[in-house]
C-alpha cells in the first residue's frame, strides 16, 4: 500500500465564466502506478477562497456522468492520499484556501441518504485528520463537506458566516 500517494502536476487552469461563482478551474493529473489508470482532478476555485475538488479517471473525460462513475482499481487510500497532496498544494499558493466535497450519486443510491461515494470519502478524509487547518461541517443529507480554514478565519463567528455564505450560494439554505 503506498500512502505517500501519487505524483501528480497541475496541467492548466480554465477560467470561469463572467458572473459566475466560479472563479477557474485548476488542472491536475497523476497516474496510478497499480492499476495504470490516468486520473484528472478538477479544482474549482470559487469565490471567497473555497475550492471544490472533482476528480474522475480520464477515460471518463467526455461523459456527462464521469464523477459517478466506478473504475473498480481497488485503491482508494492511495487516490485519496494524492486529493489530499493537491489540497496541500493549493493550499501552498492561496493560504486562505478552504475546501469541500460532494460524493457524486450513482443508480444505487437511495434517496434521501448519503451518497454511498460520499460516504467513502468522510472515511478517507476523516483517517488524515486535517482538524489542525480545518474546521469540518458535513451537510449529510446533501453528501457534502466544507472544510473551513482555520488561518484565515480563526474565530467560530468567522467559521459559521463562511459556512452559511457556501450554503446560500449553493442554494442549501
Amino acid at each position: 500500500m503506498n500512502d505517500s500517494g501519487y505524483p501528480f502536476e497541475l496541467v492548466g487552469t480554465i477560467p470561469g465564466k463572467d458572473g459566475d461563482y466560479q472563479v477557474e478551474t485548476l488542472v491536475y493529473r497523476f497516474v496510478s502506478a497499480k492499476s495504470g489508470h490516468r486520473y484528472v482532478v478538477h479544482i474549482e476555485r470559487y469565490v471567497k477562497d473555497l475550492y471544490c475538488i472533482n476528480f474522475f479517471d480520464d477515460t471518463t473525460d467526455d461523459s456527462a456522468h464521469n464523477f459517478s462513475h466506478l473504475v473498480s482499481t481497488y485503491e482508494p487510500r492511495t487516490i485519496f492520499r494524492t486529493l489530499v497532496n493537491i489540497s496541500f498544494d493549493v493550499l501552498r499558493h492561496n493560504n486562505e484556501a478552504s475546501f469541500m466535497y460532494i460524493g457524486a450519486a450513482d443508480d444505487k443510491d437511495t434517496p434521501q441518504r448519503p451518497t454511498r461515494r460520499y460516504r467513502v470519502y468522510k472515511l478517507y478524509m476523516d483517517y488524515y485528520s486535517l482538524d489542525e487547518w480545518f474546521n469540518t461541517r458535513d451537510f449529510d443529507e446533501q453528501s457534502m463537506c466544507v472544510l473551513v480554514n482555520r488561518k484565515a478565519m480563526p474565530t467560530v463567528e468567522l467559521q459559521t458566516e463562511f459556512i452559511n455564505q457556501v450554503c446560500g450560494f449553493i442554494g442549501i439554505i
